[in-house]
């Protein structure tokens, strides 16, 4: 057995890697997408707005507590993402 097959843990493939970053981004939009299109329906444009900054400012701080840059990546998403819903919502 090799150095690289010793570092490998048991049940992952060597060519594998873990995709948990993809699925924290992923959550992130997910919540995003919701509380977004609850408030079109409820119509509280300035409701999603707020829930997008706490989201934004909630990634921030996990993103320094885990010290992963996936947190920090979903909370720039949502920020460019909700801006752009935000100046939509406000041209219509």
């Amino acid at each position: 057995m090799t150095e690289e097959e010793q570092l490998q843990p048991p049940n992952q493939l060597p060519g594998n890697k873990p995709q948990g970053g993809i699925k924290i981004v992923g959550i992130n939009l997910a919540v995003f997408v919701g509380y977004t299109l609850l408030s079109l329906l409820a119509d509280g444009g300035v409701i999603a707005g707020l829930l997008m900054v706490a989201q934004v400012i909630v990634c921030i701080i996990l993103s320094l507590y885990f010290r992963k840059w996936s947190w920090f990546l979903g909370g720039l998403l949502v920020l460019v993402i909700g801006f752009s819903t935000c100046v939509a919502i406000i041209r219509i």
